[in-house]
């Protein structure tokens, strides 16, 4: 055959070659159950992250660098950003014309071609015209959705330092708990002994019980609450809570905590209130809704298409050329421009009150952090105070000028202290916390010092 003949041919050829092809993926829920029970922080690609670190020791940066890497929910987030790049994609391409195809046979025709057929093209010369509009538009999506990622990131971060935390003190005041609960069962003891003896009233020793009691109920509390803050931070890390056991996780300077440097909190400040990622959403959303609107007034102007064409009208060739416009009798586009502008509006009113929470959350969460700093200060102070009434208490005891229900009662002084310290760090920690959040950044700790959380 010919060439010539075949070149018909080609052209779809060629076109169908070049699409894309479907590939199934199926979502089979019991494999995807497996995986997730089955994940470790031990697997090669997490341990290959975290390892790039330093030594393995399950500090705060490493387990934030393991969640980014195995969080079932930063990758729901991450998949979404994809979606909005490749939305980017599609509106930079320009959009195919329309081919129509035409024909007919005359049974009355004689000693005529009897055949009538045509080719016809559909132009949209606002599909060229608005294109720069729908990139900016995919822009402005992108934008936001980079803008989710980073909170979406920020969040993974803040869950798991809220539940490390929770483990730390809850451990802490296991300890304390335990030193406690023995010296009230000491003290109780002695009591019985001194009622038995005729050496003090019953109520003394009820009073003695009592105490123990709630000092074991403290304990069961901190035991369970360590529980629950390893499930906690299971979750957070994206593993099941049986890899939790695999690991020690460590916080070493839980106890350092400090006032803020001016010079480095007030440009972490401005930096919130500039482009924390959920204004960043906001004003994302405000250039889609301006960019909406400039699409509608241009929508009031003609949207022409134009159709060139070839026919074979019964033997004779003929070029044809098609205009086609919509007649702007009944209205001016004036509904969807006014609605286009107050939904501008509404998303920069949007985005000052986003500002303004940003703001008010900043500030409450610094004068709040300071607050509990101040706090935990003093109860340091009154232990310290405490301990050496103690101290004297046992000196005495050892000399035989004293008894030892005084000096036990010294030491669970010193207890007492110990748990209202380890609570009033943990207030302190929250309250750090709650400003890292306001401010969207880590303000201590060995995350200050990873480059970079991800890169979308």
């Amino acid at each position: 055959m010919p060439l010539a003949r075949l070149s018909p041919l080609v052209a779809p050829l060629l076109v169908i070659a070049g699409c894309a092809h479907y590939e199934p993926k199926p979502l089979i829920p019991e494999q995807t159950l497996r995986r997730l029970e089955e994940r470790r922080l031990s697997d090669p690609d997490v341990l290959s992250r975290v390892e790039k670190l330093g030594p393995v020791t399950w500090d705060r940066a490493q387990l934030l660098v393991a969640a980014l890497e195995i969080n079932p929910t930063l990758a729901e987030a991450r998949a979404q950003l994809a979606q909005a790049s490749a939305a980017l994609g599609t509106a930079r391409e320009i959009q195919n014309p329309t081919v129509s195809l035409s024909s007919e046979y005359d049974v009355q025709k004689a000693g005529e071609s009897p055949w009538l057929w045509g080719v016809t093209t559909d132009f949209l010369l606002a599909a060229f015209l608005g294109r720069p509009q729908r990139i900016d538009l995919a822009h402005a999506g992108l934008r936001g959705a980079q803008a989710d990622f980073s909170e979406a990131i920020w969040t993974v971060r803040r869950d798991l330092r809220a539940a490390l935390l929770s483990v730390m003190i809850a451990r802490k005041r296991i300890d304390a708990l335990e030193v406690d609960l023995r010296q009230r069962t000491e003290l109780a003891t002695l009591a019985r002994r001194r009622v038995a003896a005729g050496e003090s009233a019953r109520g003394e020793e009820s009073q003695a019980q009592l105490e123990r009691s709630r000092s074991q109920a403290a304990l069961d509390d901190a035991r369970q609450t360590l529980e629950d803050g390893k499930s906690a931070l299971a979750t957070a890390l994206g593993v099941s809570r049986d890899a939790i056991k695999e690991i020690e996780p460590h916080w070493d300077d839980l106890d350092q905590v400090a006032a803020l440097e001016p010079s480095s909190w007030l440009a972490m400040r401005d930096h919130a209130l500039l482009s924390r990622p959920d204004l960043e959403r906001a004003v994302a959303d405000y250039a889609a809704r301006d960019v909406e609107l400039r699409q509608q007034v241009r929508a009031q102007y003609l949207q022409t298409s134009i159709g060139p064409g070839y026919t074979w009208d019964h033997g004779v060739r003929k070029v044809t050329l098609g205009v086609s416009f919509p007649l702007p009798i009944f209205n001016h586009n004036e509904g969807p421009i006014a609605e286009a502008n107050a939904a501008r509006d509404a998303a920069g009113a949007h985005a000052i009150a986003v500002q303004a929470k940003i703001l008010s959350e900043v500030d409450t969460a610094a004068a709040g952090y300071s607050t509990a700093l101040a706090s935990l200060q003093r109860v340091r102070e009154q232990r310290a105070m405490n301990e050496s009434l103690a101290v004297s208490a046992r000196r005495a005891l050892d000399l035989d000028g004293g008894d030892k229900p005084t000096w036990l009662t010294a030491e669970l002084a010193v207890s007492t202290d110990r748990i209202a310290e380890i609570d009033a760090l943990d207030r302190v920690q929250q309250a750090l916390g709650q400003l890292e959040d306001a401010l969207r950044a880590p303000i201590t700790g060995p995350e200050t010092r990873l480059p970079t959380l991800e890169t979308p």
